[in-house]
């Protein structure tokens, strides 16, 4: 009985996804608002924290790479801590979870494109796709992609303005910059510039 269950749960996800990936707002209903999931919904990053962990310590250079961890970890939980911050002062707490949760499972959406866009550029057009600026376009258009995309579950899922939505997303999108920023200038200045193009791409930088 628990194997369709679970089954179930994934098709809606999933729907739900592609739902609001399109615009359409009943996709929110897809999800639940249970800590449970939205506990699924953050296992997937965290598996890759705990993977890259391992990897780190396996490895010479430690320091920067468990910087580089941290980072990651730091920028899985921004935006549960400050949209939940915003939720409570606009007094949406009760619809908080199942936003959080919609909006950290569509995260992958943006992934997803990237990655099938490269390789059947790759496939198709190779004259094209071959080139390094393909793949820094492909990524850049996958960044704004998923910031629109994250801006319009915020607004449907907390039931608030496009401008509370811009003002919550950017804070997170703010945030994480200056934290890039911080961990550059000071030692072992992590990252280098060829990296900040991941700041708001953190899966895509991680796989």
């Amino acid at each position: 009985m628990s194997q369709p269950t679970r089954q179930g749960n994934a098709h809606k996800i999933i729907q739900g996804m592609f739902l609001l990936a399109s615009g359409r707002r009943e996709g929110i209903n897809n999800f639940a608002g249970t800590t449970d999931a939205f506990g699924a919904a953050l296992a997937p990053q965290l598996a890759f924290v705990l993977i890259n962990l391992f990897a780190v310590l396996a490895s010479p250079g430690k320091i920067t790479g468990l910087i580089q961890v941290l980072m990651f970890l730091c920028k899985i939980l921004l935006p549960v801590v400050v949209s939940e911050f915003y939720a409570r002062r606009w007094q949406r707490s009760n619809l908080w979870l199942r936003y959080i949760t919609a909006a950290t499972w569509s995260n992958w959406i943006a992934v997803f494109g990237v990655v099938i866009v490269i390789v059947a550029g790759h496939f198709l057009f190779p004259e094209f796709a071959d080139p390094p600026y393909f793949t820094a376009a492909v990524m850049m258009m996958g960044i704004i992609g998923d910031v629109v995309l994250q801006w319009y579950i915020a607004r449907v899922g907390l039931v608030i303005s496009g401008f509370k939505a811009a003002l919550l997303y950017g804070s997170v999108l703010v945030i994480t910059g200056l934290m890039y920023v911080v961990a550059y200038i000071l030692p072992p200045h992590y990252p280098s510039p060829d990296d900040l193009m991941k700041v708001f791409f953190h899966r895509a930088g991680a796989a």
